[in-house]
């Protein structure tokens, strides 16, 4: 379960992210959706920490994902699958490739 308690992102004067709270069950389809400019993707990215949340907590099965260090956040970032808007694969691999990329990279998983 991803939990997000009361967390804020602002960039500058301009508060993107206002106290937003929210629970994503895992093995359950979870939404996210708005209009352009709502801060969605801010919100994707706060989740698997490429911006950091200015206040409130992210917490992956309990484990306070905001207060992680870089090491830390590595770990979870293992168990966690993004992929970005417009199915950004790099165009020079296979689709196998491509999802074999991660696993190589953090794991010792084999295609076998």
């Amino acid at each position: 379960m991803i939990g997000v308690k009361n967390i804020w992102k602002s960039f500058g004067e301009r508060d993107v992210l206002k106290d937003i709270s929210i629970e994503l069950q895992e093995g359950k389809i979870n939404m996210i959706i708005g209009k352009s400019g709502a801060g969605k993707s801010v919100l994707l990215k706060c989740l698997v920490g490429l911006l950091d949340v200015d206040k409130g907590v992210i917490a992956y099965s309990g484990r306070n994902f905001s207060a992680m260090n870089y090491r830390q956040k590595k770990e979870i970032r293992k168990e966690i699958g993004m992929l970005f808007q417009g199915s950004a694969l790099y165009d020079s691999m296979s689709v196998l490739d491509n999802v074999m990329f991660p696993l190589e990279m953090f794991t010792d998983m084999t295609l076998e």
